[in-house]
């Protein structure tokens, strides 16, 4: 895997990664928790098996329409018909070579997840993300489901990798962004990108600590 392909590729990430295809090549499914900007799409978006075709589906759906989108996402005709969803779910257990990823966990409905254990059940392998209380939903309302899934919990990146990463920046001025974002990636990657800019604008060759405190500064709330 290359680097640039990669969010932060650290040690914890690439160990997750390979659970993962072991885990969906063998049927089996997975819940990858993480809190807010813990980076859970940005890893799901590495999950690229060569052998399995990846199907994402959207958490807001309600029951016969997420089922109904798997298949279309197949290649399969397929229309957001209730009475059409038992023959929907059966479709999409008996087929193979594929499996699913569904992000946002925490805002699936709560009458899809019997659904979903049927797939699992059906070794059609499924790779959830969300918030920790999707384990303490599930541990709650349904541990046979989560007694079928692997947790892969997702920690803030090390400043260390960042400094790797970023390379157009000066170390100090890194771990000052780090700190101030306090571990939320996605923050951290807005000021990345507005430090950027405003160095282009400056004409500054790298992104110093100086440039990045100045910017700080002028942020409500950070």
């Amino acid at each position: 895997m290359k680097r640039k392909e990669c969010f932060i590729n650290d040690k914890r990430r690439r160990s997750y990664l390979a659970s993962v295809y072991t885990r969906i090549t063998r049927g089996k499914s997975v819940l990858v928790e993480g809190g807010y900007g813990a980076g859970k799409t940005r890893f799901l978006s590495l999950i690229q098996p060569k052998k399995l075709r990846c199907v994402w589906a959207e958490s807001l759906f309600n029951v016969h329409e997420t089922l109904a989108s798997i298949l279309k996402e197949l290649n399969y005709e397929a229309s957001t018909s209730y009475q059409r969803t038992p023959g929907y779910l059966k479709m999409i257990c008996a087929l193979d070579d594929y499996f699913i990823i569904i992000d946002e966990a925490n805002d699936l409905d709560a009458r899809l997840w019997p659904y979903l254990k049927r797939i699992i059940d059906a070794r059609v392998p499924i790779v959830f993300a969300g918030l920790p209380k999707v384990r303490t939903y599930l541990a709650s309302q349904h541990p046979d489901i989560l007694s079928r899934l692997k947790t892969l919990v997702l920690y803030p990146i090390e400043v260390e990798d960042f400094i790797l990463e970023y390379k157009d920046f000066e170390p100090e001025a890194v771990e000052q962004i780090y700190a101030a974002t306090k571990g939320d990636m996605r923050k951290f990657e807005e000021i990345v990108t507005d430090c950027r800019e405003r160095a282009r604008q400056l004409k500054y060759v790298f992104v110093d600590v100086n440039l990045v405190l100045s910017f700080l500064a002028e942020q409500p709330g950070v």
